[in-house]
């Protein structure tokens, strides 16, 4: 049975929800624009020159064609006769032609992970295969060949990927896992709810330390030279060294951080709810940018994308903004003037000198990474 949420899980969750224009509904899911039905925000991802997302009618669509003038569907999981997976908020993981993506479940469907044919959109598996687990909010990582993924049950799943069965004993925290894991060096890096970032033997699922924030931990850590780098839901962003003690901590924000970081050179560029990117000295933690100075964007959820020295991400506001990395400087945003995509929730994928976005419209964006301008938009509704 779902576990009920905790007090405080409850408020924090409402309270950053309602920040989005998004309230949890009765049974799962989220009430989005005062009572539209809930969706999801799965990045999209790409892999042997195909696009991965999970659309907002609960299903995991593949694209292809991407370099020409409009993408075509390639297939799509389950298929139309069948019904949909329910909500999908992680992104796919890709990894030797099989995508993998974690499902927070609906009405006619269970939580669930999935490992579908890259090629042909065949199930390979679902975990668990009778049952199921929490519902799922974050997107799955795969290292030497184990699939790590948090569930709303509180608890970290370490599965094989080629048999879909349990690596080892799931990892149970003291409340909801709404972040993705990140894995460096055999060990495994999980936020919680619970107001903890615990680091896990990989091999083992064995804790090595916990470290105390002052809030829930929503956003996947950053490991960048031997740094871990975490926002949390108490308006700080984290420095921490990799034996879990604290480096340095960035308190200026005026919301809270959920995206996960990304590193340029010496600068740790991060989003926030309160709707600006920071740059943060990797050393100190000292602002050497925000972006915008003055007025602010709409709060910035999903993870940003860094592109050479170009800076990419999304807002809330139904804009997506490239900045100068080195300096915060806006090079370009679209759509421009006063049209807008819908809320951007999903993290930002680039490759290629192209940017995907995946807007609450139920379109995906192709916008070539220079100026800016659209190649295709395609709509997983159809």
């Amino acid at each position: 049975m779902k576990k009920r949420f905790s007090l405080l899980f409850t408020l924090l969750l409402i309270g950053c929800l309602f920040l989005t224009g998004c309230l949890p509904g009765a049974g799962g899911g989220f009430l989005c624009g005062g009572g539209t039905p809930p969706s999801g925000w799965s990045g999209p991802v790409v892999g042997n020159d195909t696009l991965y997302v999970g659309s907002m009618t609960g299903r995991l669509i593949a694209l292809d064609d991407l370099s020409m003038p409009r993408a075509r569907m390639k297939w799509q999981y389950p298929p139309r006769d069948e019904s949909d997976l329910g909500y999908i908020y992680g992104t796919p993981c890709v990894a030797d032609g099989v995508v993998y993506v974690g499902v927070y479940g609906g009405a006619t469907r269970d939580p669930k992970v999935y490992a579908i044919d890259g090629e042909n959109g065949w199930r390979i598996w679902a975990y668990p295969e009778e049952g199921s687990i929490g519902p799922i909010i974050g997107s799955p990582v795969i290292a030497d060949g184990v699939l790590y993924i948090g569930s709303s049950d509180g608890k970290l799943y370490a599965i094989d990927i080629e048999t879909g069965r349990d690596k080892w004993w799931p990892f149970e925290t003291g409340d909801d896992i709404w972040a993705a894991p990140a894995v460096h060096d055999g060990v495994v890096y999980i936020g919680s709810f619970d107001q903890k970032l615990y680091a896990l033997n990989a091999e083992s699922g064995v804790e090595v330390w916990h470290f105390d924030a002052g809030a829930a931990i929503a956003s996947t850590p950053l490991i960048y030279n031997d740094t871990i780098y975490v926002g949390s839901f108490d308006r700080k962003f984290y420095a921490l060294n990799l034996d879990g003690t604290e480096k340095w901590q960035f308190d200026k924000a005026g919301n809270w951080f959920w995206g996960t970081a990304i590193a340029y050179h010496n600068t740790i560029i991060a989003g926030c709810l309160d709707g600006r990117v920071y740059a943060l000295d990797v050393e100190t933690g000292d602002c050497e940018w925000y972006y915008p100075p003055e007025e602010r964007v709409g709060p910035v959820r999903g993870d940003p994308a860094l592109v050479g020295d170009v800076v990419v991400f999304g807002s809330e506001n139904g804009k997506v903004y490239a900045l100068d990395a080195s300096t915060g400087q806006e090079l370009w945003q679209y759509p421009p003037e006063e049209d807008y995509l819908g809320p951007i929730r999903a993290p930002i994928y680039a490759g290629n000198g192209v940017v995907y976005v995946h807007a609450s419209n139920q379109k995906i964006y192709a916008l070539e990474m220079e100026y800016g301008r659209i190649n295709w938009s395609f709509s997983t509704s159809d």
